[in-house]
């Protein structure tokens, strides 16, 4: 039998080796990424977040790395979606008759996603989704566990991750809502009108958004933000930030702006 030369045996383990430490690098890297990228949005957050004397909550999601990352000051919490619920309204409504709106039912939308007009909403939750037990299996559809539907609308309660989980089916890909249904709900909420078009939008120019806002309660003001940010550089997310206990709306746009913007260029 022919022996290997003692050479040829030490540059096969040399190669062995190599590749191994390739191996063990390439997963280190790929760790690495995910953990760093947690680490700096969580730290960016939390200096908004734990400073604040207000209920926040925030969630994004990035297709880069197929993760949702959150941070909260009130664990648990479920939030009031205010307007915001709109966009699960319009989905529902497509999901559910698995046809084009009609012409009034998209006319009723555009008021809805565009200008936020409730009583378009109410109409569109009424009579063609089916009030708040159609609003409830939207939710179960989507796998939006931790929503609670309200006969009030806009008193729904919900996270920001259950929004993302949403938002992945408009902006992503779904198995629930068609590409002609993605592209009409994304071309509304593209297309808000221009005094609302703040919140999660906070220093990007190509945006899709819906916000909600109201005072009720013990609550206060309820302030959120939800949609997608696509950066200059091709780079994308979803992203989804609820606020309650405000002293005014004004300073849940400003705690949601402070957090978009710091979102904006730790995702590039």
């Amino acid at each position: 039998m022919q022996r290997v030369p003692q050479r040829t045996r030490r540059h096969r383990k040399r190669g062995r080796l190599i590749l191994l430490i390739i191996i063990i690098l390439a997963a280190f890297i790929g760790i690495h990424h995910f953990t760093s990228l947690d680490a700096r949005l969580k730290s960016s957050w939390n200096k908004v977040v734990y400073t604040s004397s207000d209920r926040v909550s925030i969630a994004v999601y990035s297709p880069k790395s197929h993760k949702t990352y959150q941070s909260t000051n009130a664990p648990n919490h479920k939030f009031h979606t205010a307007s915001t619920v709109k966009v699960s309204i319009l989905a529902g409504i497509l999901a559910k008759q698995h046809a084009p709106l009609t012409s009034t039912q998209e006319a009723l939308a555009k008021a809805m996603i565009e200008q936020s007009d409730n009583d378009a909403t109410t109409e569109l939750f009424t009579k063609y989704l089916g009030g708040k037990a159609g609003l409830q299996a939207t939710f179960d559809k989507f796998g939006m566990k931790d929503s609670v539907a309200s006969q009030t609308w806009g008193l729904t309660t919900t996270t920001p991750a259950d929004q993302i989980k949403l938002l992945n089916n408009i902006f992503y890909s779904s198995k629930i809502l068609t590409s002609q249904d993605r592209t009409l709900i994304r071309s509304m909420m593209s297309n808000v009108e221009s005094d609302q078009a703040w919140g999660i939008s906070a220093g990007s120019k190509h945006y899709a958004i819906k916000n909600g806002w109201l005072s009720y309660g013990s609550d206060n003001w309820i302030v959120n933000s939800i949609g997608y940010v696509k950066n200059d550089n091709g780079t994308d997310y979803t992203i989804a930030i609820y606020t309650d206990n405000n002293d005014s709306m004004v300073t849940g746009q400003q705690t949601i702006e402070q957090l978009a913007r710091v979102t904006k260029p730790l995702m590039k």
